[in-house]
């Protein structure tokens, strides 16, 4: 269960573990019902370190019912133990424990042969673990990064009223201004496919979140639409569908409100603790 989960979380295109889900979930929804406002931009530090536990718990007690029932007669103690004083579910938890954090104390080894094979390959997936954890922040915060980047730049265009410019505007700037709007949103929808539980990070500076800015894209989107300039329109039509994408993949995996973009995005923007400015 553990390395299956792991595999679709980390390294299956556009995949997310169910126990990994369950664990975002939970925590999202404590963030958001028992904890105070102010703590829920934890909730996606949390989930990767509940979800981190929660695969390791899932070896170790795995393995321990491998040995538990090879106890007595599979494995060697060492002269400092006493096995008869401690029962044997603690003495194969234990040693699970150890093998699978790679410490090797060897005060308990095996001595049937097909354990001697089985032993060293949970301490294999101890370095699986390892790896998965590192490997999972060094994914999902490089995507936190492009999002807050266009965030930003949505926050800038909005604190410039830029939709005046847009809407009347000299047209290959404009187109241009438009086009890297739009590029950043392809970029965010990109990296909530491939990491979906970064959905769940939330951050802290209305300027850096894009559930806060990026209602603003559509209303960037719709000012173009007004301009006279075909090229314009173009670009402004490209941003509305790119918008139009990520607000129906937001709805279906996350909100599911059945709404139109607009709405949606208010819904994302609320569920992240924000409030759209007015256009």
């Amino acid at each position: 269960m553990a390395l299956w989960d792991i595999f679709h979380t980390l390294w299956h295109p556009g995949g997310f573990g169910r126990i990994a889900h369950s664990v975002f979930q939970v925590v999202w929804g404590a963030t958001k019902r028992v904890l105070p406002s102010h703590t829920r931009h934890l909730a996606g530090p949390f989930g990767i370190l509940g979800t981190v536990m929660l695969w390791t718990g899932l070896v170790v007690v795995g393995w321990t019912l491998v040995y538990l029932p090879h106890m007595q007669q599979g494995f060697y103690f060492g002269s400092a133990l006493r096995p008869e004083e401690s029962s044997d579910v603690l003495a194969a938890l234990y040693l699970s424990l150890v093998t699978v954090a790679t410490l090797g104390f060897g005060d308990i080894t095996p001595a049937d042969p097909a354990l001697r094979l089985l032993t060293p390959f949970e301490a294999l997936l101890g370095f699986v673990l390892l790896t998965a954890a590192i490997s999972w922040i060094l994914q999902v915060y490089p995507a936190l990064g492009r999002r807050r980047s266009i965030a930003k730049r949505l926050d800038i265009l909005q604190s410039s009223h830029s939709t005046d410019v847009v809407a009347g505007g000299e047209p290959s700037i404009v187109s241009r201004m438009l086009d890297a709007v739009t590029e950043g949103v392809i970029q965010a929808e990109t990296d909530l496919m491939q990491y979906a539980e970064s959905y769940y990070f939330v951050e802290e500076e209305e300027e850096l979140s894009l559930a806060a800015t990026l209602p603003y894209a559509l209303e960037l989107a719709d000012a173009g639409k007004r301009s006279p300039s075909q090229e314009v329109r173009l670009s402004a039509a490209m941003l509305a569908a790119a918008v139009d994408s990520l607000a129906l993949r937001l709805d279906h995996a996350y909100l599911k409100t059945g709404s139109a973009a607009p709405d949606v995005l208010a819904s994302y923007s609320a569920d992240h603790g924000f409030v759209p400015h007015a256009g």
